[in-house]
């Protein structure tokens, strides 16, 4: 299998612990693109140049990594203990709420990245910022403790925290001190989140 992928993606990192978890990630070859760079960005076979993409050595391509995380985890026979069919709704929610916490962030790094400094949207970057803290606050509420087997929600959370620690500086620890000891739980009960690091893939 053949993953691309970006070492700072979020995204991507989500992909990669759950491929720890499932027992497969030293069978996967992780390919980096930068989007940046129209050569790299040319390996990517996502139709949208988005990224994590798998591909899988059917020739098959799997997009979004929800879809991506469930396809691993069902082909290793863990999708009940991830995913719960009794919780299912409840827990793709919470997921849901920490992908878009992702995006937020995501889109905040974009908006300084791709445009110039004088084109910058002070009220859009205001909106992705609510986003942000509204997000972190529904999630504190409804953080579950961790399990040595984390459920599908709690691995995006524990990505989308970590990318506000990478791009942000971890400024949202100051507000929210119950969801840092929630992540230095993760941390401890996940092994595969160090190994993710993105400053150390």
């Amino acid at each position: 299998m053949r993953l691309y992928t970006s070492a700072p993606s979020p995204f991507g990192r989500k992909v990669k612990i759950t491929a720890h978890l499932a027992g497969v990630f030293d069978q996967i070859q992780c390919i980096l693109i930068n989007a940046n760079d129209p050569e790299s960005a040319a390996r990517n076979p996502n139709p949208l140049a988005k990224i994590p993409t798998l591909a899988l050595d059917t020739g098959e391509i799997l997009l979004d990594s929800q879809v991506i995380c469930l396809h691993l985890l069902r082909e290793q026979g863990l999708l009940e203990r991830c995913l719960p069919s009794a919780h299912t709704s409840t827990l793709l929610t919470r997921a849901a709420v920490a992908d878009g916490l992702m995006e937020a962030a995501l889109l905040m790094v974009y908006e300084r990245r791709f445009r110039p400094a004088e084109l910058v949207s002070a009220e859009w970057l205001q909106r992705q910022n609510s986003k942000m803290l509204g997000a972190l606050e529904w999630l504190d509420q409804h953080r579950q403790p961790v399990l040595s087997t984390p459920t599908l929600d709690q691995i995006g959370l524990a990505c989308a925290l970590g990318y506000l620690d990478f791009r942000f500086q971890g400024e949202w620890r100051t507000r929210f001190k119950t969801l840092a000891q929630w992540l230095a739980e993760f941390q401890q009960m996940v092994p595969a989140y160090r190994l993710t690091d993105p400053e150390r893939s």
